[in-house]
């Protein structure tokens, strides 16, 4: 098809066509794109389906959507848009994909607009996660999936991706090892186990209206601990909010653990050389006896 023809066909559409959609367009990662490409012209024959017509291109991403929990329910320009079709590569693209989100689940959308995560974004930090970091971009399962990564048992995981992350926590000052701590938890160790009501993450956290520890919103704020520990274990008052969950074996952070520790570390040590001392006096008397005989 000539360069000539495709020009003629494009200049044609916008005959009728609003103008608005040619600016659309133009800032679309699909501008190199043609109208003829994606409509099948002047034929009066029914368009295919958006999904058929987008795995034209996007065959690999079409294949994991049609496993998802959306498919069926939304079409691939609910969410990328018709004619201006962005990537959420750009700066501010993880904002987009939370209003984008939020247009549906309303209440989720809320609670993370106000959470800490979505207020990084804001303030331009691209590593904070938006809803795809999370529940992915197009192979989203329900929470009850085994293979989600919002299952309950995958949740600390999830996370971990961030929080875990040293490269992350050391730029941003974040607390490290949160969740390889965890698993040393009493709630870490049941969770592995597989025991549906242990506690991970967002039982303490919340899934969506994440805050810090020093805001008096959040479920973690010291004069909260109780409501939120008391959803598993009623009747927890401030005493037994006290103990941690996250305990790392270091002095400025849990001194008694970090005591235990280096207590079981020369104590364990001292045992092994020993223990190594004894055998060898015990060969050389073996050896000296051999000789002797």
């Amino acid at each position: 098809m000539s360069l000539i023809y495709l020009l003629v066909i494009f200049n044609i559409c916008f005959d009728c066509h609003s103008k608005s959609i040619k600016d659309t367009l133009d800032v679309s990662i699909h501008k190199v794109l043609q109208c003829t490409d994606c409509h099948k012209g002047f034929e009066n024959t029914p368009h295919p389906e958006v999904k058929d017509l987008c795995e034209r291109c996007h065959s690999d991403v079409v294949e994991f959507f049609k496993k998802s929990a959306h498919y069926g329910k939304l079409k691939c320009f609910d969410c990328h848009g018709k004619h201006k079709t962005i990537s959420f590569e750009v700066p501010g693209g993880k904002l987009i994909i939370a209003s984008i989100c939020s247009e549906c689940h309303s209440a989720e959308g809320e609670n993370y607009k106000k959470s800490i995560h979505f207020q990084a974004l804001k303030r331009g930090l691209r590593d904070a996660p938006s809803c795809i970091d999370c529940h992915s971009e197009h192979y989203i399962l329900s929470p009850e999936k085994k293979e989600s990564p919002v299952y309950y048992k995958n949740v600390p995981k999830t996370c971990a991706h961030c929080h875990e992350n040293r490269a992350i926590t050391s730029k941003y000052g974040l607390p490290p090892r949160r969740y390889s701590t965890f698993l040393k938890s009493y709630h870490g160790i049941f969770l592995e186990e597989g025991v549906p009501y242990a506690a991970n993450c967002v039982s303490c956290h919340e899934a969506h209206f994440i805050l810090p520890a020093s805001d008096k919103r959040s479920s973690i704020y010291p004069d909260n601990l109780p409501k939120t520990c008391g959803k598993c274990h009623p009747g927890a008052d401030f005493k037994f909010t006290q103990g941690k969950i996250h305990v790392e074996a270091k002095k400025e952070v849990s001194p008694h653990v970090f005591a235990v520790r280096l207590f079981y570390t020369i104590f364990i040590s001292v045992l092994v050389i020993g223990f190594v001392i004894h055998i060898i006096f015990d060969l050389l008397k073996f050896v000296k006896k051999r000789r002797g005989a």
